[in-house]
C-alpha cells in the first residue's frame, strides 16, 4: 500500500461527507425559501373591536378559506424564543383548515394577536408575505365592553374603577391577568400598530375601523376583498356587529378613562392621518 493512501482515503470520505452536509443543508434552504405557509392573512385584532362579525363575513366568500372556528390561539401558546419553523407551525394549523385546502387564501382570526408581545415578529418570520387585517374601535367603549364579558365569564370580580386602578400592578402578576383584565392596555392601538408596522411592510398592513363595518358594510369589505385578492364584487349580507346593549352605568368611570387615554388619541390620530393619506394602499 503507497504510503499515506490510508490518509487520503480519510481526506476524501471527510471531503465527501462535508460536501454532502453542504449539500443536505443547502436544500433544506431551499426548501425553506420555497415553503408556502398555510395561512396566508390573519384579523390579529383588537379584541371587542368586530372580530367575530368580520370572520363571519370572511367565511362567506367562496375564495376565502376561514378557520374552522375563531381563535385558534396557535402564536400565543408558542414558546416564541425558540423561533419554530413555519412547517412545525402548520401542524397546529392543519386540522382547522382541512376542509378549505383549495381556497384562493386561508386566514383566521386571533385578536390577542395585537396585544401579545413578540407576536408580530413572529408572524412575519411566519410568512414573510403574510396579510395582516386590524379592526381599531373607540378604546373607552372597548374596555368598558372587554370589562362586561370577563366580568360575565366569572374572570373578573372587581368594579370597573377599581380593576382600572389596579391594572397596572396586575399585569406585572402574570399571563392570566394580561390576558383576562388587559382593558386599558389593549386600547394603546397606536403602540401596536407601530410594532406592526416594524414587522411587516405597509401593503401588507389594512386597518379598519370598527364604524365602518357598523355603517359603511360594503365598501368595507370591499376593502378586505381588494386587499386580500378576491373577487371584490360578492356581496355579503350585513349583520349586527355588537350584540351587547348600550349601558349609562359606567358612564362616569367612562370619562376617567377618556381622561387617560387623551396621549393616545393624539398618537392615534398622527398614525390614522398618516395611514390615510392618499398613495397608501388600503
Amino acid at each position: 500500500m503507497a504510503p499515506g493512501g490510508d490518509e487520503s482515503r480519510r481526506r476524501g470520505a471527510s471531503e465527501g461527507m462535508s460536501h454532502e452536509r453542504g449539500g443536505t443543508a443547502a436544500a433544506l434552504r431551499l426548501r425553506a425559501k420555497t415553503y408556502r405557509p398555510l395561512v396566508d392573512f390573519m384579523v390579529v385584532g383588537g379584541q371587542k373591536c368586530g372580530t367575530s362579525a368580520l370572520h363571519r363575513f370572511l367565511s362567506q366568500h367562496p375564495e376565502i378559506g376561514m378557520a374552522k372556528r375563531k381563535e385558534l390561539h396557535v402564536f400565543d401558546d408558542l414558546d416564541l424564543s425558540r423561533r419554530p419553523r413555519p412547517q412545525e407551525i402548520d401542524e397546529r394549523y392543519r386540522p382547522h383548515f382541512e376542509t378549505c385546502q383549495d381556497a384562493k387564501v386561508r386566514g383566521e382570526a386571533t385578536p390577542i394577536y395585537l396585544y401579545w408581545p413578540g407576536v408580530p415578529q413572529a408572524l412575519a418570520d411566519y410568512n414573510p408575505k403574510l396579510k395582516v387585517i386590524v379592526l381599531i374601535r373607540d378604546p373607552v367603549a372597548r374596555a368598558i365592553s372587554h370589562y362586561r364579558m370577563e366580568a360575565g365569564r366569572g374572570d373578573e370580580t372587581l368594579p370597573l374603577w377599581l380593576a382600572l386602578l389596579l391594572e397596572p400592578i396586575r399585569l406585572r402578576c402574570g399571563e392570566r391577568s394580561r390576558r383576562h383584565h388587559s382593558y386599558r392596555a389593549r386600547g394603546l392601538f397606536s403602540l401596536q400598530l407601530q410594532d406592526l408596522q416594524r414587522c411587516f411592510d405597509s401593503q401588507q398592513l389594512l386597518v379598519l375601523r370598527t364604524e365602518d363595518l357598523l355603517r359603511q358594510h360594503d365598501d368595507a369589505l370591499r376593502r378586505v376583498f381588494e386587499f386580500l385578492g378576491v373577487t371584490a364584487e360578492f356581496r355579503v349580507p350585513s349583520e349586527v356587529v355588537f350584540a351587547s346593549p348600550k349601558s349609562s352605568k359606567h358612564r362616569t368611570v367612562g370619562w376617567f378613562l377618556r381622561f387617560s387615554y387623551l396621549a393616545e388619541f393624539i398618537r392615534l390620530r398622527r398614525w390614522l392621518r398618516a395611514y390615510d393619506e392618499p398613495g397608501h394602499a388600503r
